[in-house]
């Protein structure tokens, strides 16, 4: 398996009214386990306020569960330091939100390459410049390279943002809601997108969704409902 949840619990503490007295805790995510194989792509529904972002980011690094494991291609990343996890994010996962999040004083190509600086390596970025335009092609955008974020629709703007996410070949692609902020047209568009470009570069996908078109792209679909999953036959 490329990635594994194991047994994953996360509560929160809810405020209390008296200076000293016990806090409660909202449990959002009850023993969950997912198992992702590598280049599959799974889907995750359920209400608003389910858990499905807190589940995402646990996945992604971005938070971490009050107990339980989070294996990544055989690692063990739970007991990993802080300052350890910046780097397993940048080189093995890469992330798409309801919002693009582009820099508005960066071109499209220079909001792609973002993500390759931290390596600051010339001969790196040369090929990963290459790897970007080709990208910027597959998806619509080559005649735009030079243009900012603001010149451009949303819809282009989060195919830039999937870009992006592609740029260092993550194994792992994770997207919370790609399609939320789209029209229907923009949102069919990105769907098919995340489904063939996934499989092309050989990455898992990982998507959060109310779409339900979209949740149909994947090759599993599961229902987070009181923090547990179930799959969707």
């Amino acid at each position: 398996m490329l990635a594994e949840l194991k047994d994953i619990y996360k509560s929160y503490e809810t405020n209390s009214r008296l200076q000293g007295e016990d806090r409660q805790r909202s449990l959002v995510l009850d023993g969950l386990s997912l198992q992702i194989p590598v280049a599959g792509s799974i889907a995750i529904v359920g209400p608003s306020g389910s858990g499905k972002s807190t589940l995402l980011n646990i996945l992604g690094t971005l938070d971490r569960p009050t107990s339980g494991a989070v294996i990544l291609n055989g690692k063990n990343i739970s007991d990993l330091a802080e300052d350890e996890l910046p780097t397993i994010r940048n080189s093995f996962i890469g992330f798409v939100f309801q919002l693009h999040h582009l820099l508005p004083q960066l071109t499209l190509l220079e909001n792609v390459l973002l993500p390759v600086l931290p390596q600051n390596n010339k001969l790196v970025m040369k090929q990963a410049t290459e790897r970007a335009i080709g990208l910027l092609e597959r998806v619509g955008l080559k005649e735009h390279l030079t243009r900012h974020p603001y010149q451009l629709s949303v819809g282009e703007c989060q195919r830039t943002a999937l870009v992006r996410a592609l740029i260092n070949r993550p194994k792992l692609l994770l997207a919370d809601e790609p399609t939320g902020s789209l029209d229907a047209n923009n949102a069919t568009l990105l769907g098919e997108l995340m489904s063939s470009l996934g499989k092309e570069q050989e990455s898992a996908v990982v998507v959060v969704t109310h779409a339900s078109e979209l949740a149909a792209r994947m090759d599993e679909t599961y229902r987070l409902t009181g923090g547990k999953l179930n799959r969707i036959p």
